[in-house]
């Protein structure tokens, strides 16, 4: 895992507008990813193996702790998102981010979910009808929050 360049934003543009990627409900500018990049109250960071773009996640330091602007892998299902957010968590337990970290997902991706409470994160807030989707129905935003300094021991298994 590494802190995210400015030739990176093609292919974080990549991840955030792939047509099956339902997590991913608004695109951003490059101004806007370029800006958060530079910007020291946010982190971006990407993922590679073998000198392959794997996935990036956004974070932004607010006064109520951190929250996770957007998180994305290329290859969902493969294993790589469990390893790269293992290292996200790692990076904000150990680093100058403050508590608790949050994050949103659509209420009915069920999958994202399960994925988040694997990592300790919980259901804390609903905010209906937050998100107009590119396609489909208006979402629910599902708020959760990961508040403890530490992260369940990581399992090279979880998927």
């Amino acid at each position: 895992m590494r802190f995210a360049a400015h030739d990176d934003v093609t292919s974080i543009q990549s991840d955030l507008n792939a047509p099956d990627n339902m997590s991913k409900i608004e695109g951003y500018s490059d101004e806007r990813l370029h800006a958060a990049i530079d910007d020291t109250q946010m982190a971006v960071f990407v993922w590679e193996e073998d000198d392959q773009w794997q996935g990036f996640c956004w974070l932004r330091k607010t006064s109520e702790g951190t929250k996770i602007e957007e998180f994305g892998v290329g290859a969902p299902g493969a294993g790589v998102g469990s390893r790269f957010f293992a290292d996200v968590l790692d990076a904000v337990i150990q680093g100058d981010f403050p508590t608790p970290l949050s994050l949103a997902v659509a209420a009915d991706n069920t999958a994202a979910i399960r994925f988040y409470e694997r990592f300790g994160f919980m259901k804390s807030k609903l905010k209906p009808s937050a998100w107009k989707r590119r396609q489909g129905p208006i979402a629910d935003a599902l708020i959760m929050t990961h508040a403890h300094r530490s992260r369940p021991a990581r399992n090279e298994n979880m998927t």
